[in-house]
């Protein structure tokens, strides 16, 4: 099986999971703390489950990285890296809310430049996002890329702003040029409606991002044609993978995008 297979029969485990426990109580069940520090949900640790799982029973040894086991050791000679958010928008899921994913990224190398391939499931209705690294991105199939937008005026951006009230005077320059603003709540599915076109940015400046959030999207940005670089200009790559580290983002259309946007910031 290739990695674009594999990845999508893991995805179709999760949803399978999942869906029966979005917005139910049982859901919100806090179980414990993740290895980011953050509350686990009975949600975030029963689809992470489905994926440790199928790694075992299909024999496939890594290094396992997740927002809430962190890093284990799968098989005898792991020889690749899945990083994974099993649901990335948990507040959404949990509250019935629609807008949620699950983010699954496989690299040969401690590096977020050296994911190889990636997909990002709605864990509304199962479309699929992916990307192989030199192949292109796709949606269900078919080739994705980003609006030709280059103007804010013009643009539909999403900004995240929840638990950061110290950037709100910061951001209001740009979220006055915006034609319009949004803030859904799954940086990993916002990333990826970046890539096909129907969101024109995404705005992360809270420095609270983590690699297990964005690191499907990354590349399914990049292999759609778009930018994704920290608001200093730097390229996303350099973190270790297996530290769950935190950060900032710009994701636009275009190069031309991102700057008018840096430029407010």
């Amino acid at each position: 099986m290739s990695w674009s297979d594999i990845l999508k029969e893991i995805a179709n485990n999760v949803l399978l999971e999942v869906q029966p426990l979005l917005g139910t109580e049982e859901s919100r069940e806090n179980v414990g703390l993740g290895a980011s520090g953050d509350v686990t949900k009975r949600i975030d640790a029963v689809s992470e489950n489905v994926i440790i799982e199928y790694l075992m029973r299909k024999g496939i040894s890594c290094i396992f990285v997740g927002e809430e086991s962190g890093t284990m050791r799968i098989g005898d000679n792991p020889e690749v890296y899945f990083i994974v958010d099993s649901v990335d928008g948990t507040t959404n899921a949990v509250r019935g809310i629609s807008f949620t994913s699950t983010s699954i990224a496989v690299s040969y190398g401690d590096d977020l430049r050296d994911v190889e391939a990636a997909l990002v499931m709605r864990l509304d209705n199962g479309g699929i996002y992916e990307a192989e690294k030199g192949r292109g991105a796709r949606y269900n199939g078919e080739r994705i890329e980003p609006s030709g937008i280059n103007r804010l005026e013009e643009a539909v951006i999403s900004i995240d702003i929840s638990r950061s009230p110290e950037n709100v005077e910061r951001l209001l320059p740009l979220m006055k040029r915006a034609k319009h603003i949004r803030s859904l709540g799954s940086a990993a599915l916002e990333i990826c409606l970046v890539a096909s076109g129907q969101l024109d940015a995404y705005v992360d400046v809270r420095g609270k991002l983590r690699t297990t959030d964005i690191a499907a999207a990354t590349l399914i940005l990049k292999e759609a044609g778009g930018v994704i670089l920290k608001p200093n200009g730097e390229d996303l790559g350099g973190a270790p993978l297996t530290v769950i580290s935190r950060f900032s983002l710009i994701s636009a259309a275009n190069i031309d995008l991102y700057k008018e946007i840096t430029d407010l910031l």
